[in-house]
């Protein structure tokens, strides 16, 4: 053959092969940001620019967010974009798992952000809960169930404080009570009560093995309404 066919033969086939060479998947490093909103007098809030989820009113929503170093986070309302609840620059690791607390008032909004440590998973069968007080102008709360209410499983919990997670028994058979949470002021009076729902994302079955927070919302006196004092539980994982 002759030297200059074989030659150009050759750079073809080179040619052919980079044209076919793909590139390997790539993946964006990701993390999770669970919203609660909890705003007095607040409305459904919305992430950077995310324009089809929101967190709505006394409720949570679980966002994906992009991880890096320096990862914007905004939140607004949807009924007044230009008004801002949160806007922080974190680090945000790859596969971190994070939860935002939005309380306070429309007017004077504020948060609670933290990277969540969420524990092993347990072959037991219990709950795991942890609190945070989101009411602006309560006292310091205490928590109890219903089924042993002269022994607290948070005491003292004051506005913006978050426990750790408290494991608690969640058997097949509930003992009467076991699954009702009092919310009780300095005093020991029953203020609110919140109890494991039979069915949904929240319920009983659900949450077993799991771990849950209670988000206490709203102004003490207040009894209707959104701004109503009470609880809502947040599904974490």
């Amino acid at each position: 053959m002759n030297p200059s066919y074989r030659n150009l033969i050759l750079f073809l086939s080179i040619l052919i092969l980079a044209s076919c060479k793909k590139d390997g998947p790539k993946f964006s490093p990701l993390a999770s940001l669970n919203v609660a909103d909890a705003v007095v007098g607040g409305g459904n809030v919305k992430l950077n620019t995310n324009v089809r989820d929101s967190a709505t009113i006394n409720s949570y929503r679980l966002f994906q967010l992009n991880a890096s170093n320096a990862t914007g986070i905004r939140l607004y309302p949807t009924n007044n974009p230009t008004a801002t609840y949160y806007s922080q620059v974190h680090e945000i690791v790859n596969g971190g798992i994070y939860s935002l607390f939005l309380t306070g008032t429309a007017a004077e909004p504020e948060s609670v952000f933290v990277k969540d440590e969420i524990p092993p998973f347990s072959q037991d069968s219990i709950v795991r809960v942890r609190v945070i007080n989101c009411s602006p102008n309560s006292s310091a709360i205490s928590v109890s169930l219903a089924s042993a209410p002269a022994t607290n499983i948070v005491n003292n919990l004051a506005y913006k404080s978050l426990t750790t997670f408290n494991s608690l028994p969640l058997r097949t058979t509930i003992p009467v009570g076991s699954n009702v949470f009092q919310v009780r002021d300095s005093n020991g009076a029953v203020l609110a009560t919140y109890t494991l729902p039979a069915s949904g994302t929240i319920s009983v079955a659900a949450s077993r093995f799991k771990c849950i927070t209670l988000v206490i919302k709203g102004l003490v006196g207040t009894t209707s309404g959104a701004s109503a004092f009470g609880v809502y539980a947040m599904s974490n994982y």
